[in-house]
């Protein structure tokens, strides 16, 4: 149309010219330079349409002096000004249009540079028949998704059919494997797998519930069949209440899931690592603990022999040291259960947890240790603590973490001035257990970064015990800190939720 424009504004302007000063119409004939000037908008710039405006002012004026020279009758006058207003105003709102124009192409090029050039999927998406179908379930009583899809459970399928692709930028291309925007269009849905369905559900819902904006985390197939896991965001303007234009972006976070995956994995396998290390370090006390069942386990069979062999044998007594050594051996098995739990490579079970009684079996453990560095015990276990759910294994893990690293901590403090204090009591969501020593502490400087990896403040230490430990807490929806005590020392303490159901 711009190629054309100059010339028609030029026949226009001189038809125009031509007839008003060739005419004796009673009009204000001049009027119709106004068309020129809009057309003058099509094909120059600001300066050129004030130019094209001059001119066809000035061939205004030149056809009044033709027509009617020195007469200023006030008939003519009046249509001659007119005119001139006309031409003024109509250049003053081109102008303001021209600009609009503009402005709205810089905007325009900026969306498609911007459309086509992103890192980020980026869909078009016309979801007015999707938006049809679900007024027409509300027009028939039904009052929410969920009702919806309880009496017919294809809809979701039936409303990714009437989800239109209007356009796609290359990253989806690149994205999804497909080669062109048909064959994306047409394979759309069937890249949307079964799992997705849930997640597309609270999508119908956010549009149901007349929500602008939507985003959640999902699955979805590439046309070579490699799964995707993605995060979309779905804005739906609510300026356009047809969802006629609805944005769709898709973020592939496939390597970020498998490096987390791989991050989680290495701490399961640095946890392991730990445990067996702090089993070493516990070596004499798991050994005296083994023991003393199985020394009791001799003691009652000799005891039971030496009742047999004597003249009369004493049945009562045979049978009572039998149930000793039936009662020593579950003892040791318990421990052994206990310990192999412990150096494990098992997956987490949650289960109902007492942390009063994970902390008396935890003792078993650390007992020798305690009693080998003459360490002062000092044991406060509230009652009527609500069970919390967790993975026992963990959970014991992190308390034989603390209580070993409080016995060491005081090792340089005289025999008399080792004190271990270990308490449980009820907080506001849950448990709380607090493991307290009257060690040297730490150094305020050294506060923030305690639970740092790799950070440790033994010469012979890795540094990973408490990172290992806060890591454990927060994935149990706890937290774990650490302070100085006022007195000298360190306490440690973690949170835990207690498990609803069970209370």
């Amino acid at each position: 149309m711009s190629r054309y424009s100059p010339v028609a504004a030029i026949l226009l302007a001189a038809a125009i010219f031509l007839f008003d000063t060739l005419t004796q119409f009673d009009v204000a004939i001049a009027v119709l330079y106004v068309a020129v000037v809009l057309l003058s908008v099509n094909f120059t710039g600001r300066r050129g349409t004030l130019a094209v405006a001059a001119i066809c002012i000035g061939l205004t004026l030149l056809s009044f002096g033709v027509t009617h020279g020195t007469d200023m009758s006030s008939g003519p006058v009046a249509r001659c000004l007119v005119s001139l207003a006309a031409i003024a105003i109509t250049t003053g709102l081109a102008l303001r249009l021209a600009a609009t124009i503009a402005i709205t192409g810089e905007s325009e090029r900026r969306y498609r540079t911007i459309f086509r050039a992103t890192g980020v999927a980026i869909l078009e998406m016309d979801f007015s028949a999707l938006k049809a179908r679900l007024e027409a379930k509300r027009s028939d009583g039904l009052g929410s998704i969920e009702e919806i899809a309880s009496r017919d459970p294809g809809f979701v399928r039936e409303a990714l059919g009437l989800m239109k692709l209007v356009n796609a930028n290359d990253t989806t291309f690149s994205t999804f494997r497909v080669p062109d925007l048909d064959i994306f269009r047409a394979r759309l849905p069937s890249l949307i797998p079964r799992e997705m369905e849930s997640s597309i559900l609270l999508l119908l819902d956010a549009i149901w519930q007349g929500r602008s904006h939507f985003e959640a985390e999902g699955i979805m197939d590439a046309i070579d069949g490699k799964r995707l896991n993605i995060l979309y965001t779905v804005a739906m303007p609510t300026d356009r209440k047809a969802l006629d234009l609805v944005l769709v972006s898709i973020m592939d976070v496939t390597a970020r899931r498998e490096a987390e995956n791989g991050l989680h994995q290495a701490q399961k396998e640095l946890a392991h690592v730990s445990r067996v290390a702090t089993l070493g370090e516990l070596t004499v006390s798991i050994a005296h603990e083994v023991n003393q069942p199985l020394a009791g386990v001799v003691t009652n069979g000799e005891a039971g022999l030496r009742w047999l062999k004597r003249p009369e044998p004493d049945l009562g007594e045979v049978t009572a040291s039998i149930e000793r050594m039936i009662a020593d051996a579950r003892r040791a098995s318990e421990v052994i259960k206990r310990l192999r739990a412990l150096s494990s490579k098992a997956t987490p079970q949650p289960t109902l947890v007492d942390i009063n009684d994970l902390v008396q079996d935890t003792l078993t453990l650390v007992q020798r240790e305690i009693a080998s560095q003459h360490v002062a015990l000092r044991l406060s276990l509230a009652d009527g603590l609500g069970r919390i759910s967790g993975d026992r294994v963990q959970l014991q893990q992190v308390i034989i973490n603390l209580i070993v690293n409080a016995i060491q901590a005081m090792g340089a403090m005289p025999v008399g001035a080792r004190q271990l204090a270990i308490l449980t009591r009820a907080s506001e969501d849950g448990v709380a257990l607090e493991i307290a020593d009257s060690g040297p502490g730490f150094a305020p400087a050294d506060e923030a970064r305690l639970f740092a990896a790799f950070f440790t403040t033994k010469p012979e230490g890795m540094g990973m015990g408490l990172s290992i430990c806060r890591s454990i807490v927060e994935a149990h929806g706890g937290r774990l800190r650490a302070s100085a005590r006022p007195a000298g020392g360190a306490s440690f303490e973690f949170h835990l939720p207690a498990d609803k159901e069970a209370a």
